[in-house]
Order: structure tokens, then C-alpha cells, then sequence
């Protein structure tokens, strides 16, 4: 079958000066980023379709075929969906959770039921793995058992629970439903029991959990008048009481998922399949087709296909089609980098373990541009840790692969054949962790090889440098460079941890760690860096954070770090933070395993605390954090997913040019603040109503100041002209602007 991979707008010409903005949002909103790249699980309506990925809801209405979707900022309750139905009789769609939470849509509402998710009398993985609807009943498969669920008191009925054969809990994988009774496919084989027993009682059950029942069975379903099982390896059986039949066709393949409709749709090792009531098999074929999850056929034998690349595709329109809206092509992620030349926010899935050994992965590289995400298809796919952009030429890092120097006409792939870089282990396994630009070229960090450090020169000449007295140097997770050009690497924390120092002019180099007079950094495992405004060097370990405010004294005897103190203790003493971002207000954004800060620029105030609870963050777990400095748009890289947030600090202007208002008009719907860009850096912004009455006075952060629309008192601002006065911090330049305000 012929395959393409990921159907998502690509720029023919990446390498080429892009001067349009992202689109912006206003600021101290949200915007959230996932992916629809991957559909496991589909409801059909009579007027849409809903197709669930991890974080969100593709919908499609069928009327037009227009796209739009459903994430925690419109409402849901959670992440990581496992199912989403349709109840046709109430006319609305279940979404359930991996973490026991149920949502129901219906019409624009959406109502949650939380009672299992916070049930304490159930242990362990609340993971809901299936839906199926019978009458007013919705039956739960989920990883402790069944839950039979009222649709019309949106209630739980009863749980059918510890289902095994001796009274033990039980995985519930699916269920269908025979004539009186239900059929559950689970870890152990297959239950049957009839609906009007007491199937509270795990004796009351009939068990088929002998010979190759004894295992999984992967999915159930009914179809021509029977009930069907899947068992990896074997095939797909057909119940004939007392006895389950071997059926001739699609046999011994790993299964994911069987469907029933007009014909039974079998899902095996990323291939469709129809097969007709008399065994006829017609494999279903599309270039779209990636790897398929699971496929549903409506009554006038139109397919949905839930594809683990390309995501939504239906031969609705009378070709195969995708309907995925725009998100980034995976989930989750390992790296963001933003280019301020080309305002490109760059997002890679990565990786390396924490052994520094290649994850395996094979997503491709993302960029945010002009409100919309891409993929760049002509570039390295493997275990991608970095990328540089700069004039028509792209570099690209692997952890296993080594580095690829893309340009329109030609691309290099550097590895242990043709450069210094060193293959440490079998198999592909040249280990570039990170990459970073400088004056003197890129640099280059190999990890595992004697000689850890590159520099590939502008000539494409390279140079090697080795630190033979310190063993953890051989290990480096992170490369930055500061204002003086010393090259700062941070090491892997499994192989001693802590930051060597290099400066190649004078050959100087530095171990610092977390002892006194050697660094005294918090803590030895260093896991984030960044060089501030002031050319302050903030470093984020698993105790804390600190700085080193001079780096020319960094090669120093007796150096030591500075702790900011905050609430009477040292900085986020508890935390572990994973990413350090500056913005151009010089405030500090941190990153930790337990949400998101922001400090002012020492460390000592703190101006926001976000996490999964209280903000769309889709988790808690920060992996890396990047500002588009441009718009003031942070972006927040979690294990589950990319969120963003406008913060109100940019890059300062030289000079006065054009101000940008934004939102302008002000409208009564409107709560948040306005933002006013585009200005010389920390100038003074003054707000006037027409009479002159000064309302409200601030001083950017950057090039952004903030107005919440509201007075000295507290009082929102009423309907007019307002004037916005901006001047340099020595009233040398100024320049005014109008904002209308209407209640």
C-alpha cells in the first residue's frame, strides 16, 4: 500500500525570510496546541462526527464538512481521552478519560460526572477503555470493571466489580451485547453473563478463558448475528454456543480494533479490511492511510478511519479525504526554540533517556508560523534534540543520527563517516544532545564520545575539544553559549551531573558543582540554563534554582552561586526545574515537575503560579518553555502537550515606530487587558481620557505595556477616546495613540 506520512501544510521553501506575525491572541489569555494527529476513537451522529485523539475532539459537521474541535480551553475536563459515543436517544456524546473522568456534551454544554475519579473505594487505574449504549444505559469497560452508568439520572447505577474467576479485579478491554446478555473482552479471555442476572456476583458469570482465550482478547464486537473476537496471533473468532470458531480469513495478525456495521471492519498491523457477511475480504486502500487505529462504516457505507498519522480521513465526499484540524504532529514533545528572525517557534519530540541512549522516535520536526503549526518533511526524522536556523541553512541534531546541515541545494548529514563525531554504542547511536550558535560556529555536544564537545566551523571545518579530568563532561544533555562566548554544557545527572565551563580562546575550563567554592549550585543535577538580559547565567536544578550574576568570573577560585530567597527560602528549594525561560521584561519563567512560575527579574516576587488545575495547562510536568519575544506569547512544553500564554513583555524598540493596540475597540464581552507593543524598551505609558485626566500610568516590560481597562480605583473604564501617551524613560521621544472603549 503507498503511504504518505503526515497530511499537515508544509513551507516548500523553509529556508526563506518570513516576515508575517503569528496571529495574536490578547494578553493573559490562553491558546492550546494539540495534536488530532493520532484518532483512536469515533462517534457518528446524524449531523457530525466526533473523533477523539489524546487531547482533544475533532468535529466535523456533516452539513458543510467544516472542521472544529473540542479541548480543555472549550470546557473539557480533562486529558488523555481513551472513548468518545453517541447517545442517540438523548442526542449526546460521552467523552471518557484515562482518569475516570466522564464528560457529556450536548448541545453547546458540557456536563461533567466526576464521582469515579475521585472515588476512594477504587484502587489503582480508574482508566475507562470502552463504551457501549443499550437502552438508558451506558456499560463502562474500565481497568477495575464495569460501570453501568444512567444516561437519563447521569448517574452510576452499579459497578461490577473483581470479575475474575476467583474474585480478584479483572482489566476490562470492551463489550457487546447478544440477544439477553453481554460479552466482555478482557486481560483473561472472555466473560458472558446474562443482563437480567445479578452480575454483581463474579459467579455468575460464564468464562471462556481456556486455550488461546486464556490471554487478551484485544476487541469484541457483534456482527451478522454473532459475537466476535480478536486474539493477537491467532485470528478472529466467531461464538457458536457453547463453542468459539476460527474464522478462515485475516488470521494470526496483531489486531487493534473489530467494528461492526454494514460489514465487519477489522483493524490488523495498520491496515482496514472489510469483511462481507459470507467471509469476503476487501482490504480498504488510500495513500492518506498511515496506520490505522480503528474505522467506522455508516448505514450508506461511507468510512471513518482513525489514523495514528494523519488522523480524521472519510471517503465521504466520495474520495478518501482528511478532516484533521491543524495541530502539531505529535504529542508531548522534547525540545522548543524560537528564531526571532524568522519568528519560528520550532517544536522536536526528541530524544534521549535518561541514559542518553536514542528513544526510537521518528516524528518530524514542527514550526509555529503565522497561527498555524507545520512539518518539515525534507528533514532528519530520528531522535531530533535541536534545530538552528539561520540564513539558507537549517541544522538539525539527532540522538542517535548526528547532525544534518540542510540547505535549498544541498543537505549533509554529519556523522562518524565523514566528521569527528563518534558512534558510542552499536547501531546508530551518535548522540547529539543539543546544538547551539556563537560567533565562532555551531556547537556541537556528543555525548558518550572522549571528544563531547564540537565546533563546526562556518567553513565546515570542525574542532574537537576533550576534558579528560572530568569523567561526567563526556556526558552533556544541554549546550549554551553566554555573552562572552564561554560555552556552558550542562551533564547528565546519571554520570555525575553538575556544568563544565569552557572558553576556547583562552583553553580555560570549569567543573562546577553543587560544593562550596566549586560552584555551590542547590543541587548537582542541573537540568535547565538560561543567560538573562543583565548576561546573568540562571541555572535550574533538581533543588532549586540560582545565578551566577559575572561569568568572566566563572574560571575563579572560590566561586559560588547566588540563591534567591523567596517566602523566607531559597527559590523553588523543593522543585526540580526543567526549563528556565527569560522574557524581555527580564523576569524569570521556571518550569518544575509541578507546574509553571513567574518571578521578577532577581527571583524575589512572585507574579504568576500556573498548573493543570488552574489554567489549561494540559499537565503539570514542564518539559520546556520558549517566548516568542515578538508577541510576548510563551509557549509551554508538558509530557502531554503544548500550551501557550501572552504574557506583556516583548522586545523593546530603538525608536517610536508604530504602536500596536490590541484589542482595539474594547467591547463589554472583553475582560482581559489590553496590550500596547511595539514600543522603545521600559517606556513610560500614560492613559488619558480626551479632557487629559491621567486613568491609569505602567512601564513596559520590553517593548509591551498592559492596561486591565480599569482606573486608580479599581473602576472599569466607561465609554470614550482614550489617549495612550508613551515616552522614553528620558522623555526624549514620545508618541500617543487612540483606544475606544465601549460598554
Amino acid at each position: 500500500m503507498n503511504k504518505i506520512l503526515r497530511v499537515i501544510g508544509v513551507l516548500t521553501c523553509w529556508c526563506q525570510i518570513i516576515t508575517a506575525y503569528a496571529q495574536d491572541i490578547p494578553i493573559g489569555t490562553w491558546r492550546l496546541h494539540p495534536s488530532f494527529f493520532d484518532v483512536h476513537s469515533i462517534a457518528v451522529t446524524p449531523d457530525k462526527v466526533y473523533a477523539a485523539s489524546v487531547n482533544g475532539i475533532t468535529i466535523v459537521d456533516l452539513a458543510d464538512e467544516s472542521i472544529s474541535t473540542l479541548t480543555k480551553l472549550d470546557g473539557l475536563s480533562s486529558i488523555n481521552i481513551t472513548q468518545v459515543a453517541f447517545d442517540q436517544p438523548r442526542n449526546q456524546v460521552l467523552i471518557t478519560y484515562v482518569d475516570g473522568n466522564i464528560d457529556i456534551v450536548k448541545g453547546n454544554e458540557i456536563i461533567n460526572f466526576n464521582t469515579l475519579k475521585n472515588a476512594t473505594t477504587i484502587s489503582g487505574s480508574k482508566r475507562i477503555n470502552h463504551i457501549s449504549i443499550q437502552g438508558s444505559l451506558a456499560y463502562l469497560s474500565t481497568d477495575f470493571g464495569v460501570v453501568v452508568f444512567d444516561l437519563i439520572q447521569l448517574a452510576v447505577k452499579e459497578t461490577w466489580r473483581d470479575l475474575s474467576a476467583n474474585g480478584t479485579r479483572l482489566k476490562i478491554i470492551q463489550s457487546t451485547f447478544y440477544s439477553d446478555s453481554i460479552f466482555l473482552a478482557t486481560e483473561r479471555g472472555v466473560l458472558a453473563g446474562k443482563l437480567t442476572d445479578n452480575l454483581l456476583d463474579f459467579n455468575n458469570w460464564t468464562r471462556f478463558d481456556t486455550g488461546v482465550f486464556a490471554g487478551s482478547v484485544q476487541s469484541i464486537t457483534t456482527f451478522n448475528g454473532a459475537v466476535h473476537a480478536a486474539i493477537n496471533g491467532s485470528g478472529i473468532y466467531k461464538f457458536e454456543s457453547p463453542s468459539w470458531i476460527l474464522q478462515p480469513y485475516l488470521q494470526a495478525m496483531q489486531y487493534e480494533t473489530i467494528t461492526a456495521g454494514p460489514n465487519l471492519l477489522v483493524t490488523a498491523q495498520g491496515d482496514l479490511f472489510r469483511v462481507n457477511a459470507s467471509g469476503g475480504i476487501t482490504p480498504v486502500n488510500s495513500e492518506l492511510i498511515f496506520d490505522v487505529n480503528l474505522a467506522f462504516e455508516s448505514a450508506a457505507g461511507k468510512l471513518w478511519i482513525g489514523d495514528s498519522g494523519n488522523g480524521l480521513i472519510s471517503d465521504y465526499s466520495g474520495v478518501f479525504s482528511v478532516y484533521t484540524p491543524n495541530g502539531p504532529s505529535f504529542t508531548g514533545g522534547f525540545r522548543l526554540q524560537y528564531f526571532e528572525l524568522y519568528d519560528l517557534m520550532y517544536a522536536v519530540s526528541g530524544g534521549f533517556s535518561a541514559s542518553l541512549t536514542p528513544l526510537g522516535r521518528t516524528e518530524f520536526v514542527n514550526f509555529f508560523l503565522n497561527g498555524a503549526w507545520h512539518a518539515n518533511f525534507d528533514v532528519l526524522n530520528h531522535d531530533v534534540t535541536s534545530v538552528h536556523v539561520s540564513p539558507n541553512t537549517l541544522y538539525v541534531a539527532s540522538a542517535g543520527y548526528g547532525l544534518q546541515v540542510a540547505q535549498p541545494a544541498v543537505s549533509t548529514l554529519f556523522d562518524e563517516s565523514n566528521s569527528p563525531l563518534q558512534n558510542v554504542a552499536a547501531g546508530r547511536n551518535v548522540r547529539v544532545t543539543d546544538i547551539a550558535a556563537s560567533d565562532q560556529g555551531i556547537w556541537v555536544t556528543n555525548a558518550g564520545a572522549a571528544q563531547s564537545l564540537h565546533l563546526l566551523k562556518s567553513d565546515n571545518t570542525w574542532e574537537s575539544f576533550s576534558f579528560p579530568a572530568v569523567t561526567a563532561a563526556r556526558y552533556p544533555t544541554d549546550v549554551e553559549i553566554d555573552y562572552l562566548g564561554n560555552v556552558w554544557m550542562l551533564l547528565n545527572p546519571a554520570n555525575g551531573g553538575g556544568i563544565l565551563v569552557f572558553n576556547k580562546t583562552s583553553g580555560q575550563s570549569v567543573y562546577i558543582t553543587d560544593v562550596t567554592n566549586s560552584g555551590g549550585l542547590p543541587g548537582r543535577e542541573v537540568y535547565s540554563i538560561a543567560m538573562d538580559r543583565d548576561g546573568f547565567v540562571w541555572v535550574g536544578t533538581d533543588e532549586g534554582v540560582a545565578y551566577f550574576p559575572d561569568p568572566s568570573a566563572v574560571f575563579r577560585t572560590g566561586l559560588n552561586a547566588v540563591k534567591p530567597v523567596f517566602g523566607n527560602r531559597f527559590l523553588l528549594r523543593d522543585e526540580r526545574i526543567t526549563a528556565i525561560e527569560v522574557d524581555a521584561g527580564n523576569r524569570k519563567w521556571i518550569g518544575t515537575d509541578n507546574g509553571l512560575w513567574l518571578f521578577d527579574p532577581f527571583g524575589e516576587k512572585q507574579i504568576y503560579n500556573f498548573n493543570a488545575e488552574n489554567s489549561p495547562m494540559l499537565s503539570n510536568k514542564v518539559v520546556d518553555l520558549e517566548m516568542n519575544d515578538r508577541t510576548g506569547e510563551l509557549f509551554i512544553m508538558t509530557d502531554a502537550g503544548i500550551a501557550s500564554f501572552r504574557a506583556d513583555a516583548t522586545t523593546g524598540e530603538a525608536v517610536f515606530g508604530k504602536i500596536k493596540i490590541f484589542p482595539n475597540p474594547v467591547t463589554s464581552q472583553f475582560n482581559g487587558s489590553v496590550g500596547i507593543s511595539g514600543l522603545v524598551t521600559d517606556a513610560i505609558v500614560k492613559i488619558t481620557d480626551v479632557s487629559g485626566k491621567l486613568v491609569w500610568q505602567t512601564t513596559a516590560n520590553g517593548g509591551t505595556a498592559s492596561w486591565n481597562v480599569r482606573d486608580y480605583n479599581g473602576t472599569r473604564a466607561a465609554t470614550g477616546i482614550y489617549l495612550v501617551f508613551c515616552i522614553t524613560q528620558d522623555g526624549t521621544e514620545s508618541l500617543v495613540g487612540k483606544l475606544a472603549v465601549v460598554n
